[in-house]
C-alpha cells in the first residue's frame, strides 16, 4: 500500500531578490536525449539563467551553447540566458549574487569549490539546492560513482557531475627527436624525468615547463613521495612522510637543477611550451587544444613513478558539474537542462571536440571514446590519481601551503618546518571555522512514500510512469551501506546497496522506500513487481512544494531611506528658511537644485558607510548573513591584536608617503619644465605624458607585471633571469614604482592648470626687482600654488591609501612569507578584501574598513588645520 506523503512547514528568509520571474501552471512536457527522458511540470514561459566558465570563443564554449541550443528546440517554453564567468573566482562571484538574491538557476562549479560554498547561509538557507530529491537512482546511474560522491558537500549532493580533470605529463615529439631521446611512457621514474629533462635543457630550451610554487601541481608529486595532504579521518597532513621530501624535489627543478624556468606560473609555463621553448609539460587536458593548434607535435603519458617509494604520481582529480541555485524559481527545468549538459551524447560531443574528460558511465566503454590516444591517455590517469575531497578543508589548502612555497623558495624556513608550520595553520583554521547550522529536510518535497509488504519474491522492482526507478533484491553478501542519496528501509532498518540497487535482508517483512524524482503536484502512476509479476499499481502525487529564500523583508531599508528622504527635506527647508532670513541668497530654488546631489550622497555613500558602522559591531560572516548578532568592540579588538597589524599598516603609510611626494613632487617639476616659454611641442608632450592616465589602469598594471617576470622584458635588456615579485623588498619597491608611473600624469595636469592661473605680471614686476628663476619659484610661485597643491595633496593621500587594483592585481598581496598575515605588498584595503572575501569574515573586515576611515578622518582633520586647507592664499 502506499503511504501519505510527509509535510513540513516552509521557510522564509533570504535577501531581496532582484529577479522575479513568473511564476507558471503545473502541467507537463517531455523531452528527451537519445536514451534519457525528461519531463517538466512547467509548461509555460520559462527563463533559466546559466553560469558557465568555459573560455571565450572556445570550443567548449560553442559545444556548451550548442547544447543549450537544443535543448531549446526540444523544449520551445524555454529560454536559456548564458552569462560567462571567470573560472579562478566563480565560487566568489556566485557566492556575491546569491548573498545578494541574483543567484542564476544554474552554475557550473568545480568539486574543490563546493567546500567554500556549501557552508554559506543566506537567513540559515544555503545557497545551492539539494539535488537527492530531484534524481532517481537511475538518473544517479548515469554517473561514474566517486564522480557523484565528489559533487556532495556533507550528505547533500550539489550538482551534477558533466566533466573531470587531472595532470598528466605532456611532451614534444619534436625536441625528443632531435635529441634522439625515446618518448616518456608509463614506465618512467622521476629519475627518468629529471635525466630527460636536463638532456633537452639548453639555450633557451628547458627540460620541463612546471609552476613550482603552485600547490596544485606539487599535490600529485606529495602523493608519489608517499605524503598525502589529509588522513583517512579528514585531518590535514600536509607535513606527513614524504611531503617534505617532494617539496624540496620539486623546488629544485628549479633551484639546483635550473631544467625549469625561473619564476615559471601557470601562463608562462603554457607560452613555454607553445612556443618550443620547453620540451614537456605537466599539464590537463583542458589545454590540449590550444597546444594542437599551435601546430606542437606532442604526445602524453601517464605521471611517472618515484623509485625510493614504488608509488606513481596521483594528481587530484577535480570534476566540474551543474548545480543548482537555492534561489531558483524553476528548479525543475533547471534540473532537467543540468541532466541534459551531463547526457551521455552531450558529454561525448565535449571528449571528442574538447578533450574534456567524461564523467557518464555509459562512455566508459564507448569505442569512439576509448579509440581518442588522447581521451583514452588521460582517463587512464584519472583511475591513478585521487579525487579532491570536498571538504571546507580542502578549500582552506591553498592559503598555509602558499606561504610554505614562499618560505621554502626564499630559505626562510626549511621544506620540513615550513610544512609543519603550514599543516598547524590548516589545523587552526579549521578549528575556527564558524560552522553553519544542519540544514532541515523538506520532507516529501519530489518524493513519494511506497510500503511493500514482502511475499518471499527474490527481487522487487519499482516503477513510476513506466520507467524502472528502483529495484530490491535478496542480499548475497556483497553489499555494502547505503550512500544516503534516499532512503529505503527493511523492517526500519535501512538497507544495504549493491550499485544502485537496493539489498533485501533474508526474512524482511515490510518494504518502505522513498522515491525521488518525483514532480511536485503531478499525477505519478507507480507499480511494484514482484519477480516480473505486477504486485499492485497506484497513483499518487506529492504536494510538499519547493522550499527557497522569500524575498525578504526590505521594510527596514526602506524605512531607513524614507527617514534619510524626510531629514534632507527638513534640513534644506530650513536652510532655505535661516538663508532668507539673513539675507545669505535672492534664489529660491538654490536649496532646490542642490537636493538630488544630496539625496543621491546620502543614499548611495553616507548610509552604506553608516550600515558598514554598524556591521562592524555585529558577528556577521557568510555562514551566518542575515542572522548576525551585536558583539559590541570584538571585532576592533580582533583587528587590532592581529598578527601583522603593525606591519601592514607600516607599509600602507610607507606605500602612500613615497607615492604621494613622488606624484607631487615629479608632477610639480614636469608641470614647470612644460610651463617655460621656450619649450617646443607642449601639446605633443602634455599628450605622451597623459598617456599613463587616459589607458585603463588594470591593463597598465598586467603590462609592467609581464615587464618584471623572469622571461619579462626587464629580464631581456637587463639579459637577466631575476624573478622581481618573489622577492619582499623588491615586490613592494615594484608596486610602488607602478604606482608613481601610474600617478603622475593627473597631478601634472592639475598643477598645470593651477600654474596657468597664476598671473604674468607678478613675474613681470618680480623680474624688474631682480626675482628670477629658483627665488621666483621659493617666493612667488609655490606660495601662490599652496591653494591648489593642499587639496590635491589630501585627495592623493585618500586615493593612493586605498589604492587597491595595482596591489591586487601585480602580486595579490604577495609574497606571503607569515602563516595567518597580511602578504608582504599587502595594505590595509587588500588585506580587508582577503577578510571579507576569502575568509568571509564581514563583520571583522567591517571593522578594518572603520578603522581605515577613521585614520584618514583624523590625517584629513589634521592636515586641514595645519595647512589651512580652505583659506585663500595671501
Amino acid at each position: 500500500m502506499l503511504g501519505a506523503p510527509s509535510k513540513s512547514s516552509s521557510k522564509r528568509g533570504g535577501l531581496v531578490l532582484i529577479l522575479i520571474i513568473a511564476f507558471i501552471s503545473p502541467g507537463c512536457l517531455d523531452f528527451g536525449s537519445e536514451d534519457t527522458t525528461y519531463s517538466s511540470s512547467e509548461d509555460g514561459p520559462i527563463t533559466i539563467e546559466v553560469w558557465h566558465t568555459f573560455a571565450a570563443e572556445s570550443k567548449e564554449e560553442v559545444t556548451f551553447t550548442n547544447a543549450v541550443r537544443d535543448f531549446e528546440a526540444a523544449n520551445p517554453n524555454i529560454t536559456v540566458e548564458i552569462t560567462l564567468v571567470p573560472f579562478a573566482n566563480a565560487d566568489q562571484l556566485f557566492m556575491t549574487a546569491a548573498q545578494g538574491g541574483e543567484a542564476p538557476d544554474l552554475m557550473r562549479l568545480s568539486s574543490d569549490q563546493l567546500g567554500a560554498i556549501g557552508e554559506v547561509r543566506v537567513n540559515g538557507f544555503p545557497l545551492l539546492e539539494d539535488l537527492r530529491p530531484h534524481l532517481t537512482p537511475q538518473d544517479r546511474a548515469q554517473f561514474e560513482s566517486r564522480a557523484l560522491e565528489s559533487m556532495r558537500y556533507g550528505d547533500e549532493l550539489y550538482g551534477i557531475p558533466a566533466s573531470q580533470d587531472c595532470l598528466s605529463l605532456i611532451f614534444n615529439k619534436a625536441l625528443f627527436d632531435a635529441e634522439g631521446l625515446d618518448y616518456p611512457d608509463e614506465t618512467w621514474t622521476e629519475q627518468d624525468l629529471l635525466a630527460a629533462a636536463q638532456q633537452l635543457t639548453q639555450q633557451d630550451v628547458q627540460g620541463l615547463a612546471l609552476p613550482i610554487k603552485t600547490a596544485y601541481w606539487w599535490f600529485p608529486i606529495q602523493e608519489g613521495f608517499g605524503g598525502s595532504l589529509f588522513d583517512e579521518n579528514g585531518n590535514p597532513t600536509l607535513d606527513s612522510n614524504g611531503s617534505s621530501e617532494s617539496m624540496r624535489w620539486m623546488l629544485d627543478l628549479e633551484l639546483e637543477h635550473e631544467v625549469v624556468a625561473t619564476g615559471t606560473q601557470i601562463e608562462g609555463m603554457k607560452n613555454q611550451f607553445i612556443t618550443s621553448k620547453a620540451a614537456m609539460i605537466v599539464d590537463g587536458p583542458w589545454n590540449w587544444a590550444t597546444y594542437e593548434d599551435s601546430r606542437l607535435n606532442i604526445g602524453q603519458t601517464l605521471l611517472p613513478t618515484v623509485s625510493e617509494t614504488g608509488e606513481r604520481m596521483s594528481p587530484l582529480v577535480t570534476y566540474k558539474g551543474w548545480t543548482v541555485s537555492k534561489q531558483s524559481a524553476h528548479k525543475v527545468a533547471a534540473t532537467e537542462l543540468a541532466l541534459w549538459l551531463s547526457s551521455a551524447s552531450v558529454q561525448k560531443e565535449f571528449a571528442l571536440e574538447t578533450y574534456t574528460m567524461p564523467t557518464h558511465s555509459q562512455l566508459e566503454t564507448d569505442e569512439e571514446i576509448l579509440g581518442d590516444e588522447v581521451i583514452a591517455g588521460f582517463l587512464e590517469q584519472t583511475k591513478v590519481a585521487t579525487p579532491a575531497p570536498t571538504t571546507r578543508a580542502m578549500s582552506l589548502v591553498y592559503g598555509p601551503l602558499s606561504t610554505a612555497f614562499e618560505q621554502a623558495y626564499t630559505e626562510t624556513a626549511s621544506t620540513s618546518d615550513a610544512l609543519s608550520d603550514a599543516n598547524d595553520e590548516l589545523i587552526s583554521l579549521i578549528e575556527n571555522l564558524q560552522r553553519a547550522d544542519a540544514i532541515e529536510p523538506n520532507v516529501g518535497y519530489r518524493t513519494i512514500q511506497v510500503n511493500i509488504t514482502t511475499d518471499g519474491s527474490e527481487n522487487y522492482s519499482i516503477y513510476f510512469d513506466g520507467e524502472l526507478h528502483s529495484e530490491i533484491i535478496t542480499d548475497n553478501g556483497q553489499g555494502k551501506p547505503s550512500t544516503g542519496y534516499d532512503n529505503c528501509t527493511a523492517d526500519g532498518v535501512e538497507m544495504q546497496q549493491f550499485g544502485q540497487t537496493r539489498l533485501l535482508p533474508s526474512g524482511a517483512q515490510e518494504i518502505e522506500c522513498y522515491l525521488t524524482g518525483m514532480i511536485p503536484n503531478k499525477l505519478h502512476n507507480i507499480e511494484v513487481y514482484a519477480d516480473s509479476i505486477l504486485l499492485f499499481s497506484v497513483e499518487d502525487l506529492t504536494g510538499v512544494s519547493d522550499e527557497r529564500p522569500d524575498s525578504g523583508d526590505t521594510s527596514p531599508v526602506m524605512f531607513a531611506i524614507g527617514a534619510i528622504v524626510l531629514s534632507l527635506i527638513a534640513l534644506l527647508s530650513y536652510a532655505r528658511y535661516r538663508d532668507g532670513q539673513l539675507g545669505r541668497t535672492n534664489s529660491r530654488l538654490a536649496h532646490f537644485y542642490i537636493a538630488p546631489a544630496m539625496l543621491a550622497l546620502a543614499v548611495l555613500t553616507f548610509y552604506p558607510v553608516m550600515y558598514g558602522f554598524w556591521l562592524s559591531f555585529t558577528d556577521a560572516d557568510q555562514t551566518h548573513l542575515g542572522e548576525q548578532a551585536f558583539i559590541g568592540l570584538s571585532n576592533f579588538w580582533d583587528v587590532i591584536t592581529a598578527s601583522g597589524f603593525i606591519r601592514v599598516t607600516i607599509f600602507t603609510l610607507v606605500w602612500t608617503v613615497v607615492n604621494v611626494s613622488a606624484h607631487i613632487g615629479l608632477g610639480l617639476f614636469l608641470a614647470l619644465v612644460l610651463q617655460r616659454a621656450n619649450i617646443k611641442g607642449k601639446t605633443a608632450y602634455r599628450t605622451i605624458l597623459l598617456l599613463p592616465w587616459a589607458v585603463p589602469s588594470y591593463i597598465s598594471v598586467l603590462v609592467w607585471k609581464g615587464m618584471f617576470q623572469p622571461d619579462g622584458l626587464i629580464n631581456d635588456l637587463l639579459g637577466t633571469d631575476i624573478n622581481f615579485l618573489s622577492d619582499p623588498t623588491g615586490a613592494q619597491i615594484i608596486v610602488i614604482l607602478v604606482n608613481i608611473w601610474l600617478g603622475i600624469p593627473f597631478m601634472m595636469m592639475s598643477i598645470s592648470g593651477a600654474l596657468q592661473a597664476l598671473p604674468k605680471d607678478m613675474y613681470e614686476a618680480a623680474k624688474i626687482d631682480g626675482v628670477t628663476g629658483w627665488d621666483a619659484f621659493l617666493y612667488l610661485t609655490f606660495p601662490n600654488l599652496k591653494s591648489a597643491l593642499v587639496p590635491l595633496s589630501l585627495l592623493g593621500f585618500i586615493w593612493t591609501f586605498n589604492m587597491f587594483n595595482v596591489i591586487y592585481l601585480m602580486t595579490d598581496g604577495g609574497p606571503d612569507l607569515y602563516f595567518g598575515e597580511p602578504g608582504q605588498t599587502d595594505i590595509l584595503i587588500t588585506y580587508v578584501y582577503d577578510v571579507a572575501f576569502r575568509d568571509g569574515a564581514y563583520g571583522v573586515a567591517a571593522a578594518w574598513s572603520v578603522i581605515i576611515f577613521l585614520m584618514l578622518l583624523a590625517f584629513s582633520w589634521t592636515y586641514m588645520k595645519q595647512t589651512n586647507a580652505t583659506e585663500a592664499a595671501v
